[in-house]
């Protein structure tokens, strides 16, 4: 991750680092029309930033608590993609190992629940 976009996410005090990388969203949705960039799931959310062709930096991020599924998509063996479902919007991303992420968010959903109640 460049100092650039290390600059633009901050661990918040109390905060955790779960799990962080290279990550693609697909803009449109789609698998192919997409930007490259870096994600981060802490133990309170999730973090995607990348920085675009134009040289704007692109970037979202939401709790845990907002995230109403996520899963696995797109042709097996071809496409690895997970969609990330929350309250507004749902986000298509691109990873190597995306079972690994869904996994991942799915145990930080679950833990964030449980200090919740």
């Amino acid at each position: 991750m460049s100092k650039g976009k290390k600059a633009r996410f901050n661990v918040r005090s109390r905060e955790k680092v779960l799990k962080r990388g290279m990550m693609d969203y697909c803009i449109t949705g789609e698998y192919k029309h997409f930007v490259a960039g870096d994600a981060i799931l802490t133990d309170e959310r999730f973090f995607f930033g990348a920085e675009l062709p134009s040289g704007e930096y692109l970037s979202f991020e939401f709790p845990l608590s907002e995230i109403y599924a996520v899963e696995k998509i797109g042709v097996p063996f071809f496409t690895q993609s997970m969609r990330i479902t929350t309250d507004g919007k749902q986000y298509r991303l691109n990873a190597t190992f995306v079972r690994r992420w869904v996994k991942a968010i799915d145990a930080a959903r679950s833990g964030a629940a449980d200090r919740k109640n």
